[in-house]
């Protein structure tokens, strides 16, 4: 009875402890896809920053400054509709090497700190209302034409900050008389365009409905 008693207890330890390892390995899984999500979305911002870069580049002193100027009113009127705070954006124009170099500043409530991309580590997805930003802006001054689309813009914003997000991507649309082609997984932002549909899948299959 003893024997039996102890093989029931050394059984359950074990079953416990292929738990916890099982518990580990689900973690440390999910740590390398949050980091793989995090590596690529890096790289995206990074590729945004070039775009700016090259933009400031291939545009003579004049055309350069106007540039600057409407990047730094988009960008800072998306953080104050998003935010609702006197966010300022701000970028500091320099040359190094015959070549102007730009450094991007964001001010709030007297405190001005330097962005450096990929910056994701601001609360309530600042970084990620300055890239959308700065998509639109990049668009707007490169003679881009025809509708914008954009893949799952905000996503690292707050939930509570969400409808502030579609509620400036429907100011800037309307605004310009920009169409937008949204995909997004978030209502709120779903809600805002003139149609939506909505694609599901089930058993395999796509189903196409408007909601």
């Amino acid at each position: 009875m003893y024997q039996l008693q102890k093989v029931k207890i050394d059984l359950r330890q074990l079953a416990n402890k292929l738990a916890a390892m099982e518990g580990q390995r689900n973690l440390l899984q999910q740590q390398q896809e949050d980091a793989q999500e995090r590596k690529a979305e890096a790289e995206k911002q990074l590729g945004l920053y070039d775009k700016v870069q090259i933009l400031l580049q291939k545009t003579s002193d004049y055309a350069r400054q106007r540039a600057k100027v409407r990047m730094e009113e988009i960008v800072t009127s998306a953080l104050s509709v998003v935010f609702g705070k006197d966010y300022r954006f701000t970028i500091a124009l320099d040359v190094k090497g015959s070549q102007p170099v730009a450094e991007y500043w964001l001010e709030s409530e007297g405190v001005k700190t330097q962005l450096k991309p990929p910056d994701y580590d601001r609360g309530g997805g600042v970084a990620d209302v300055v890239s959308l930003a700065l998509r639109l802006a990049i668009g707007e001054l490169t003679g881009v034409t025809g509708p914008l689309f954009l893949d799952e813009v905000g996503k690292h914003v707050s939930a509570e900050y969400a409808p502030n997000v579609a509620y400036f991507l429907k100011q800037y649309s309307q605004n310009l008389g920009r169409q937008i082609v949204l995909i997004t997984h978030n209502k709120d932002l779903a809600e805002i365009g003139d149609v939506s549909i909505e694609v599901s899948q089930r058993n395999g299959k796509s189903h196409v409905a408007y909601v």
